[in-house]
């Protein structure tokens, strides 16, 4: 059940109907009408229509412009009721009125965009729904018609809109009678894009939702003015009249030592936000490092080369590859990073052997290799290394060791980092592991 409430604050209020409310635009049924499509809330006060004798005393002009403007107020909801407005209607079951020489025959439904018709029954129980009419229905006794659901035809809504929407409609019911029969119904259309240019199918969720069309009972039909000022009530809710510059120059006794109260809050609650903003930020960083254990590409290059710097090592840019350089004890290594969804394979270790081969026709200076491996990366921990998926296969270690490459798989480097941060000591063995080392190296 979609509630629908409404802050009124900018919103533009339409009333048509024979009664008016102050600050509210009105206007009859017999006047020349607004445009209805500048209006965000809508009341229609249809009972009246039919229930202040105007047919017979206003004569043929009156009953044709209000026949005239039942029309236009159908043709612009259907307009209108793609967009995001709100219309309560007063309904009345269908009765008709008559000028006295039988020109004008006008439905209560004259104005309505959807068709649904009501059966003729009464009723105490009214069971609300819908907490947002809970004081419109506050002074009912009673019902004398509910709504036959199956009844609910849009064919003139549809066709109004075929060409650009398939349109459905959401039904919500605002109140039942005791045997879950609806009294009070709102009906919100769903615009549907078309899938082709025949218009035979479309996507199943709305592109868009329209408004709202509330449909609700009154208790007297001579007398429908509560029902508006309860409606106006529940629209205007929210709105509170601003204070006068020259409020703020009265003081009320207790006022000052709250705002004093107020400010010394305000100012340890600062604190507190900023340390929590620190220790956030702590967190942030170190779980960081988790990424050794799934990144690819340069993410996971910066988060070693920033793993190492941790460790101790000096960085350096390598001259002859987007990779770098460590410098660990006067001694220097050039580090290959790989993250795969596979082993390390020779293709992989081949590359760090060319740039060693580059970097010593670059330099004259032959440079130990580091490849450091998150082989597997988005399989868990557990099942990384195992027979069928090892992350260095017997093959790459024996290059490895012949061309002086250690191999690191990242799961390594994340548990030797883990370590030194609780054990700042164990930098220095790690260090002389990584620099030191042929083949697997492990911490």
């Amino acid at each position: 059940m979609r509630i629908t409430k409404h802050n009124s604050t900018n919103k533009a209020i339409l009333l048509i109907s024979f009664h008016s409310f102050e600050g509210v635009d009105s206007v009859d049924w017999s006047q020349k009408l607004p445009n209805i499509s500048d209006y965000d809330i809508i009341i229609l006060d249809t009972v009246s229509i039919f229930t202040l004798g105007l047919f017979d005393f206003g004569g043929k002009q009156i009953g044709r412009r209000i026949e005239s403007n039942l029309h236009l107020v159908m043709k612009k909801l259907m307009e209108i009721l793609e967009f995001n407005v709100t219309v309560y209607a007063l309904y009345t079951t269908d009765i008709k009125s008559v000028t006295e020489d039988k020109t004008y025959d006008i439905h209560a439904d004259a104005w309505c965009p959807i068709s649904i018709s009501t059966v003729d029954e009464t009723g105490k129980t009214i069971l609300v729904k819908n907490e947002a009419y809970e004081e419109y229905f506050k002074d009912f006794k009673g019902w004398r018609y509910h709504f036959d659901i199956d009844s609910l035809r849009t064919d003139a809504f549809q066709a109004a809109y075929e060409s650009k929407w398939k349109v459905d409609v959401e039904l919500n019911v605002i109140a039942t009678n005791k045997v879950n029969k609806p009294i009070a119904v709102e009906f919100v259309p769903l615009f549907h894009r078309w899938e082709n240019a025949e218009h035979s199918s479309w996507q199943h969720m709305p592109t868009t939702i329209g408004g709202s069309l509330v449909l609700l009972p009154v208790i007297d039909a001579f007398h429908t003015e509560p029902h508006i000022e309860v409606l106006l009530r529940q629209i205007k809710g929210f709105e509170e009249t601003p204070p006068p510059s020259w409020v703020s120059s009265i003081e009320i006794p207790g006022e000052v030592p709250l705002k004093d109260e107020i400010a010394v809050e305000k100012q340890s609650l600062e604190a507190v936000e900023s340390k929590v903003k620190g220790l956030e930020d702590s967190l942030t960083e170190l779980e960081k490092y988790k990424g050794l254990l799934y990144e690819t590409g340069l993410p996971l290059q910066e988060l070693v080369k920033s793993t190492l710097e941790k460790l101790g090592a000096e960085i350096k840019p390598s001259i002859v590859t987007d990779e770098f350089i460590i410098g660990i004890g006067g001694k220097e290594a050039l580090i290959e990073v790989k993250g795969l969804t596979r082993s390390i394979s020779k293709d992989d270790l081949g590359q760090l052997i060319v740039d060693k081969g580059e970097h010593l026709k670059a330099t004259g200076e032959d440079i130990k290799g580091i490849l450091i491996g998150n082989a597997w990366r988005l399989l868990p921990l557990e099942q990384r290394g195992a027979r069928n998926k090892p992350i260095f296969p017997h093959n790459i270690v024996k290059i490895a060791r012949n061309q002086d490459i250690g191999l690191i798989s990242t799961t390594e480097l994340l548990k030797a980092f883990c370590k030194t941060l609780e054990e700042p000591q164990y930098k220095k063995e790690v260090l002389n592991r990584i620099i030191a080392g042929k083949g697997v190296i492990t911490f």
